[in-house]
């Protein structure tokens, strides 16, 4: 119940502090699920949903992940169901990377359908956990975003052994703790781990490559002593 508490309140105090920015945030709310947040969406959706392609089913949880990454604004980004071997990734278009600038390359993010099978998928998931592993994903864009072709290029070798796979979601999961969204990204691996329908294999996996509930909450404790 302790840290239940702590996590709650933690996650009022983003969404309080988001309230004082002044471009592509999400107002304070105290519900996510309130008719008070679903009428603000609106404004995020105007100023989020440039050069995007949403799913309606995740609207919501699409455009608030969205609102913390004010310099995708102009990025082009498709979200798509696909029959993919985890729950989600996010990877730009090669012809994109061959043949633009940076600026105006397109990423996908690939999300799997919820069909019953070994891996954890975003149907299942609550609000707070679709939008950490959302927040996920976008800051593996953002950390595409900031390489040439070659940097690319090092970024998909390292996915080719263990311990490359690990150091990079490692990253990629410091910098969602740092974007301010720590305590979603737990609640995925929480959801992913502990509550989901995914198979022990899938688990296994999981528990092999990215950080654990207890590891994110250890890093969400440091990062918020640091502030």
């Amino acid at each position: 119940m302790f840290w239940h508490s702590v996590r709650y309140s933690a996650f009022l105090f983003l969404l309080v502090a988001s309230s004082f920015a002044t471009h592509c945030q999400v107002t304070q709310v105290r519900s996510l699920d309130s008719l008070e947040f679903v009428s603000r969406l609106d404004t995020i959706r105007t100023k989020c949903t440039y050069r995007k392609t949403i799913l309606p089913e995740f609207e919501t949880a699409i455009y608030t992940t969205l609102s913390y990454f004010p310099e995708l604004d102009s990025t082009r980004i498709i979200f798509k169901r696909a029959k993919i071997k985890t729950s989600l990734n996010a990877r730009p278009t090669m012809g994109s990377v061959l043949f633009r600038k940076r600026k105006n390359r397109t990423y996908v993010i690939r999300i799997k359908p919820n069909e019953g099978d070994s891996v954890a998928t975003l149907d299942q998931a609550g609000f707070n956990a679709v939008v950490g592993v959302l927040g996920h994903e976008l800051n593996h864009i953002v950390d595409y975003s900031q390489r040439g072709f070659f940097g690319i290029i090092g970024r998909l070798l390292s996915y080719t052994n263990k311990m490359g796979k690990r150091k990079y979601e490692a990253e990629i999961d410091q910098m969602t703790i740092d974007r301010g969204l720590g305590w979603q990204v737990y609640d995925w691996e929480d959801f992913v781990l502990n509550k989901s329908n995914a198979k022990v294999k899938y688990k296994a996996y999981k528990r092999s490559i990215y950080y654990t509930p207890e590891d994110l909450l250890l890093l969400i404790m440091a990062s918020m002593e640091g502030k």
